[in-house]
């Protein structure tokens, strides 16, 4: 599979690490690493079977830290993948599993035992621990993505990201963003972060795409209403849409069953074309997918792999959003502006989620200033303001 990253964005605050995958100037994907709840994946436990469900074909393993996870029969063991779950784990038995998957929703993380141990230096661990005991770290989000694009480079605006990446043996540039503008709005990230956050997105012409998610299924919706579509249109419109369509699934992190309600075309060979496009431009997706249709209806389907919250799951409830981009606006304002203390006013909420566990301490620290925090009970959520304080 081609890979089409080139650069990988980094923008840190106490808050969270936000690491932009970009192809050119667009955005592929976002991720997003929390101090209060890291990236696992990569970590490896000794957990215990506390259910096996045939009936789900898996079973749950007890990690510890009050997380619970789920291990599917195909993941259950190394050689015998082909069984049932029954024959593979059992209940009370303890077992090394690694995360595959980050836990989202209401849903815990994903598990396999199938990971790579070539010194046999895990199992010798996982044999002398107490479990459930955490016995390997993955390592930083950061350089794990650093390593999956080998040649992409790297602009962070925080020096502690860029030394450890610049000690590795590597070629790649990497550069330490030092501008007053914030690194993801001088790069036009905000504004593709927010359109992929929207239910609708109208495109050259009129049409618009309408995204509908859904627990179990995400429906995508070619309105033309608003364009002036003539008969013969619709494999136009609808080949122009594919391109913005693959790359909002994978943007939105969309997962399991995707159903696309394309315009209907009456030509057999007009539905070909089309999953010949779709196909086309899935290709640089990192998840597994898989295709089906047109129906006569126009449906197309897409199953795509699960891995971790979709993009609105990981940017957290308008609260959280609203904490983020004020912590962010507080080291603008450092860069562009002297003074020694900073006055914000906010929600309730929102001062909550700024305070948070050290009453900001650690945000004040980190910008150089006091900040006086004064409670708006009136002020919407996303309507803050951050003034110099006498």
């Amino acid at each position: 599979m081609a890979d089409e990253i080139d650069t990988l964005l980094v923008e840190t605050t106490p808050r969270a690490m936000r690491i932009a995958l970009m192809a050119g100037d667009r955005l592929a994907e976002l991720h997003i690493d929390r101090p209060a709840r890291g990236h696992r994946v990569g970590d490896v436990f000794v957990g215990r079977v506390t259910r096996v469900v045939p009936g789900l074909k898996a079973a749950f393993v007890d990690l510890g830290e009050n997380v619970e996870g789920f291990l599917r029969a195909k993941e259950a063991d190394v050689e015998r993948s082909g069984e049932a779950i029954s024959k593979l784990v059992q209940e009370g038995a303890w077992v090394a599993v690694q995360i595959k998957a980050d836990a989202h929703d209401d849903k815990g993380p994903v598990l396999t035992r199938r990971f790579d141990d070539p010194d046999g230096a895990l199992a010798s661990d996982a044999m002398r621990v107490d479990p459930p005991r955490l016995i390997s770290r993955s390592e930083p989000l950061l350089h794990g993505l650093a390593g999956r694009y080998p040649e992409a480079r790297v602009i962070a605006d925080t020096p502690s990201d860029v030394v450890p990446l610049k000690q590795r043996k590597h070629t790649r540039e990497i550069v330490l963003h030092q501008g007053v503008e914030p690194l993801f709005e001088s790069a036009g990230v905000e504004d593709q972060i927010e359109r992929a956050l929207a239910e609708r997105i109208r495109l050259t012409g009129g049409v618009e795409l309408l995204f509908e998610p859904g627990r179990t299924l995400t429906a995508i919706d070619v309105d033309s209403a608003a364009a002036s579509e003539k008969p013969g249109d619709a494999l136009a419109i609808n080949l122009d849409c594919v391109p913005v369509i693959a790359r909002q699934v994978r943007l939105r992190n969309l997962a399991g069953l995707i159903a696309i309600d394309f315009l209907n075309m009456k030509d057999r060979d007009d539905g070909a074309t089309l999953m010949k496009s779709l196909s086309r431009h899935l290709q640089h997706d990192p998840r597994e997918t898989a295709l089906d249709g047109p129906s006569r209806f126009g449906l197309v389907q897409i199953a795509r792999q699960r891995q971790g919250p979709d993009l609105a799951g990981a940017m957290g409830s308008p609260v959280e959003r609203a904490t983020d981009a004020l912590v962010r606006r507080l080291r603008q304002e450092t860069r562009s502006q002297g003074g020694a203390s900073f006055e914000i006013r906010a929600s309730p909420e929102v001062a909550r989620a700024f305070q948070g566990d050290d009453d900001g301490a650690s945000i004040a620290r980190w910008v150089g200033r006091r900040i006086e925090l004064v409670v708006d009970k009136v002020r919407p959520h996303d309507r803050f303001d951050v003034g110099q304080s006498l």
